[in-house]
């Protein structure tokens, strides 16, 4: 498992460092309402796509190792397809696309949606080396892209982002397609009424929760634009991206242990590792989140010039929600690989009714330094929820939460598994 999560980690290292970078790159070159108008596409793109994943989401993670892949990749396919096309009009009508953008979206989204329909094949099989090769080249390609479009083409404006992201997703698309191929051995269609009931009532649960957590986590940025505009959306849009940046730790944990629950039914073991990652999270979230805390403001300024000016008080103000959702990360995760979805779905609607309440109140009157405090209270009000239900679940105690030598061990153990495999 160690090696899982090593490739894991080294991976999402790589794809957090371009990611960073990109994003300093995009904020400095097209400035704040540009970092804001590719704020509100990406989110777009993203709402399409939690539509999208109420069929080819985690749905297909977990019933991959169970159905025929055939069955789940055609109704994925054509799921995603409508769901492109319907919410990309609905965002639009509703003014929530910026201007000249709706087809741009669609067929990015639509693009996306079999990609990652795709990888989470990969993910339901446990090839999590090709999950992870698929998911870097996307980002690498985005990068190499962007690069070329703004430093060589000199094409400085927020289409050169767009058209970096059509060239990524199309690489990314075909790279994860190939690679699912011979999974896709043809079966009998007759099945397939019967596996899509399978698909809606494992997804609508494990949707809706994801659904709820980005509510959670982005509905500030149309409160931000409506309020303070697209400018000061940007300045908090590249401060939240940088402290995202920093879940790299949980998100690299919480795939492999997604995973590892989802196939194996022992729940002293989903307890365990869960713990285990829990701890681990927080303490690497802590430590990365230490070194934005030192730099100066005028660290951040001179990298993305004064336009920027109080991005170090975004940062303060994320930093107790960022810790709270590192851990959240993980018992998400412990939650769905353990068929208990709702529990996702509630944590996360406590964390929208937090955001709706402080976000209306605080953003108007000290604008986006509210906008992150409303985010930290409702990643940490969505924790406590999880945190209570999960000792219901496993009758966790106070002294399982502090770092101990038998979570040294496990490590050693599996370190030691690995390298014994590799010499045999």
């Amino acid at each position: 498992m160690i090696k899982k999560v090593l490739g894991t980690a080294g991976s999402r290292v790589l794809v957090s460092v371009l990611s960073l970078l990109l994003v300093l790159i995009y904020g400095r070159t097209l400035g704040p309402e540009g970092a804001g108008t590719i704020g509100l596409v990406v989110l777009g793109i993203t709402i399409v796509l939690l539509m999208s994943n109420f069929v080819s989401g985690g749905a297909l993670v977990y019933l991959t190792p169970r159905e025929k892949t055939f069955l789940l990749f055609v109704p994925a396919y054509f799921w995603a397809l409508f769901s492109s096309i319907l919410v990309s009009y609905a965002l639009d009508r509703f003014g929530l696309l910026p201007e000249g953008m709706l087809y741009h979206v669609l067929f990015l989204s639509l693009i996306f949606s079999w990609h990652t329909a795709n990888l989470n094949i990969l993910l339901g099989k446990e090839r999590i080396a090709a999950f992870n090769v698929a998911s870097v080249f996307q980002v690498v390609v985005l990068f190499c892209a962007f690069l070329y479009f703004i430093f060589i083409k000199e094409e400085i404006s927020v289409m050169s982002y767009v058209y970096a992201l059509y060239l990524s997703y199309t690489a990314a698309f075909l790279m994860s397609l190939i690679m699912i191929l011979k999974e896709l051995k043809y079966a009998d269609l007759s099945e397939m009424g019967d596996v899509i009931l399978r698909i809606f009532r494992y997804g609508s649960f494990v949707q809706f929760a994801n659904t709820l957590q980005l509510l959670n986590y982005r509905l500030g940025y149309y409160i931000i634009e409506s309020y303070l505009g697209k400018a000061r959306l940007g300045v908090f849009q590249i401060g939240n991206q940088l402290s995202e940046g920093l879940w790299i730790a949980g998100k690299s944990l919480a795939l492999v242990q997604y995973s590892r629950i989802s196939n194996e039914p022992d729940p002293v073991y989903a307890k365990n590792l869960s713990v285990r990652f829990l701890k681990l999270t927080v303490l690497i979230t802590v430590s990365m989140l230490a070194i934005f805390w030192i730099l100066p403001e005028s660290f951040y300024l001179w990298i993305l010039t004064d336009k920027y000016e109080g991005i170090k008080n975004v940062i303060w103000s994320l930093s107790p929600g960022i810790i709270a959702i590192s851990a959240n990360v993980i018992l998400s995760h412990f939650f769905s690989g353990t068929g208990r979805h709702h529990h996702n779905a509630i944590s996360s609607g406590i964390g929208v009714v937090f955001t709706l309440t402080f976000g209306f109140i605080l953003i108007p009157k000290i604008g986006i330094l509210g906008a992150g405090i409303t985010a930290s209270v409702s990643y940490m009000m969505t924790l406590v929820y999880q945190l209570i239900m999960f000792y219901r679940i496993t009758k966790l105690t106070v002294r399982e939460l502090f770092v101990t030598r038998a979570d040294f061990d496990f490590l050693l153990t599996e370190i030691k598994g690995l390298l014994f495999k590799k010499n045999k």
